[in-house]
């Protein structure tokens, strides 16, 4: 073999070799979906489950839909999401929120709760000291004489207070458990997919902060995927619904949902607490409440 043949054989071996090393172009058929990263590095990482589920959607209505492009915004507070939405404007084009009456004026709802109602079963920090005493609440009536602290946007803090519940709000997360550990309020309301993990994260800075063990509040709150009310974000709507009704029969959105909440559910002893329920008041007519395919149930999953 001559010296031009075996440099010419070198060109085409380096030449393929940077075309693999090259990223693809962007199929710009692919329908793109940007999805929210959240300000908090602990609750963006719980939210992984969400866009996991999401894919799942996009990968199960791939065949008729063809490609799809699934990424992360830059960091972003709720209420801007709500507003970037509603807006029609560039950062985000679906989000998660809980349902609330009128926001289906504004954004497009996929209304199939992709975590079953975890979302609205509540479980409390409490001071440990205290444990006898919320050991012996049975109903409702009981829970009006503690104090629960809630950030002032939430939307629990409206069905606490439709409830005749005694909220203290704050202003900030991380003050929220700070508050708690001073004895500002008696109880945190967090919900059961959230507890452990922010438990966790700060039990050294709260000695004497503990996770209650015998109440589990419920009121429904559905988690939905929410998108812009435009021709582009009703398709991606059109396709995510189709994507998760699709896992809904094939039984691979109860495998995310086993995965992610059956150890959870186990460890918080969830089948076998106290639920004492609260209606949500923020909820419209539209919500699927009464298909028990959706939901979670303690003691029947």
């Amino acid at each position: 073999m001559n010296r031009a043949v075996r440099a010419a054989i070198a060109a085409g071996l380096l030449g393929a070799a940077l075309l693999r090393a090259m990223p693809a172009a962007a199929d710009e058929s692919a329908m793109p979906y940007i999805y929210h990263r959240d300000e908090s590095d602990d609750i963006d990482r719980r939210n992984q489950y969400l866009w996991r589920v999401l894919r799942g959607a996009l990968e199960h209505t791939r065949p008729a839909w063809g490609d799809y492009v699934l990424e992360p915004s830059v960091a972003m507070h709720q209420k801007r999401r709500i507003y970037v939405l509603e807006n029609n404007e560039a950062g985000i084009n679906v989000s998660l929120f809980p349902a609330q009456r009128g926001l289906d004026e504004k954004l497009v709802p996929v209304r199939i709760p992709i975590d079953r109602g975890m979302l609205g079963y509540r479980v409390l920090l409490i001071r440990e000291a205290d444990q006898p005493a919320f050991s012996r609440i049975k109903s409702l009536a009981d829970l009006k004489s503690f104090r629960f602290g809630l950030l002032e946007w939430w939307e629990d803090v409206a069905v606490m207070e439709n409830a005749g519940m005694n909220v203290v709000p704050g202003t900030s997360y991380e003050g929220l458990f700070k508050m708690l550990g001073a004895g500002r309020f008696d109880a945190l309301s967090r919900s059961s997919s959230e507890v452990i993990q922010e438990f966790e994260l700060r039990r050294k800075d709260l000695p004497g902060v503990v996770i209650e063990k015998h109440l589990l509040l419920h009121y429904p709150m559905p988690a939905y995927f929410w998108f812009p009310n435009t021709e582009d974000g009703r398709r991606r709507a059109d396709r995510v619904r189709e994507g998760l009704t699709q896992m809904l029969h094939d039984g691979s959105l109860q495998t995310l949902f086993d995965e992610e909440f059956g150890p959870l559910i186990k460890r918080l002893d969830m089948d076998h607490r106290l639920v004492i329920e609260l209606a949500n008041p923020l909820l419209g007519d539209d919500d699927p409440l009464d298909d028990p395919a959706l939901w979670y149930r303690p003691g029947g999953h």
